[in-house]
């Protein structure tokens, strides 16, 4: 159960963040580990713990918390994603040159923070422990089996991500093509405008503007995303125990 819940923590959100140390992620995930270890005691099967058995259920049990993180990490994702697509719209791409940083994307990084601010509001980290719980009782320790429906089910989660994406960065896209199709226009009927240069600035200026005014939708879009991410974690912790029929 520890490595379950250490391999949970190791990619989820808000836990994932460089800001947080490993040591808390440690105690955290000790803390969690005896809980469920008292409340499950009595429902896991009995173990043959040889040397290879030992390794085998290790790698399983931290693939499976892996694997609860990185469905609830979607939104996250999918929020970096489309603040990538904007920068490199906007201009600020060739920032990452410069950055020594794992996280360059400018734009991509504050719509991450955004998204987390709203995943903490709506309860996300609660949802989350009991999705651990959950995969305690859906899955025991000695149950494990990816299946064609967990296949599907992880293809489709990683389709919405795109989904998102372009539903978060649609705005500035557009704004920004309209931008570019003028500039085009006014470079075909004033040759002698140095539009290479003005169109730096006025791609930025314009995707300021329009990313201020799309913070409404862009909460509307993460909360519509973040209302579906539980429901979408427990039909994968489910499909991993195809034997099941409850």
């Amino acid at each position: 159960m520890f490595i379950r819940i250490l391999g949970f923590l190791a990619i989820a959100p808000v836990w994932k963040h460089i800001a947080v140390i490993s040591q808390l992620k440690w105690f955290f995930a000790m803390i969690l580990a005896v809980m469920m270890t008292s409340a499950f005691w009595t429902e896991q099967m009995e173990l043959d713990f040889h040397a290879w058995n030992v390794v085998i259920l290790v790698f399983k049990e931290f693939l499976m918390g892996l694997m609860i993180g990185f469905s609830a990490n979607m939104c996250m994702y999918a929020a970096r994603m489309a603040g990538g697509v904007i920068d490199v719209d906007m201009g600020y791409q060739p920032a990452a040159m410069f950055d020594v940083t794992e996280s360059p994307a400018l734009i991509g990084e504050f719509k991450e923070l955004i998204m987390i601010m709203l995943f903490l509001f709506v309860g996300g980290p609660g949802q989350l422990i009991e999705a651990l719980y959950a995969s305690m009782k859906a899955v025991p320790v000695n149950t494990f089996a990816i299946s064609g429906a967990t296949v599907k089910l992880m293809t489709k989660f990683a389709t919405s991500v795109l989904i998102v994406g372009v539903k978060i960065a649609a705005p500035i896209i557009v704004a920004i093509f309209i931008t570019n199709l003028t500039m085009a226009l006014l470079a075909r009927f004033a040759p002698q405008t140095n539009i290479f240069v003005l169109s730096f600035q006025l791609r930025m200026a314009v995707g300021l503007v329009v990313l201020f005014f799309s913070v409404p939708l862009f909460v509307f879009v993460s909360k519509m995303a973040l209302a579906g991410f539980q429901e979408e974690t427990m039909k994968i912790i489910m499909s991993l125990y195809p034997g099941r029929t409850v």
